[in-house]
């Protein structure tokens, strides 16, 4: 999905349609970015989980028809809750402005995956 699709979708949730606000529009690419950047752990706990390697860190997108190389479970349904918050921070309704935020993170933390390794016994003890 590109910056514009997460977009279109974030503004499905206050009933706008593309360009209706233009100061939505105009700093969807920003807030993606950040968004971007807090969902990294839980891109690299997919990708660890697919055997993938994991991103040192977060991509930087310039344009709004740059594609978002992030899985699915983030881009589809978290990255829209997300952006969806900060629009409503913008029109200063902070009840679904926290309720989105709230909605982001939960995605967020349905989509991380785990995974086991070796644990290394570094201070010595019993057996």
């Amino acid at each position: 999905m590109t910056v514009q699709q997460v977009y279109e979708l974030a503004s499905s949730f206050l009933y706008e349609r593309d360009g209706e606000d233009a100061d939505s529009k105009r700093f969807a690419l920003g807030f993606v970015n950040i968004l971007l950047q807090e969902a990294l752990p839980t891109e690299n706990s997919i990708r660890r989980y697919l055997g993938q390697e994991a991103l040192a860190s977060a991509p930087y997108l310039t344009s709004l028809s740059d594609e978002i190389d992030y899985d699915d479970s983030i881009v589809r349904a978290a990255l829209p809750y997300g952006l969806a918050a900060q629009f409503f921070q913008e029109a200063m309704d902070n009840f679904q402005a926290e309720n989105y935020r709230g909605k982001y993170i939960a995605a967020l933390n349905a989509a991380t995956k785990y995974t086991t390794s070796a644990i290394a016994d570094c201070y010595g003890g019993r057996d």
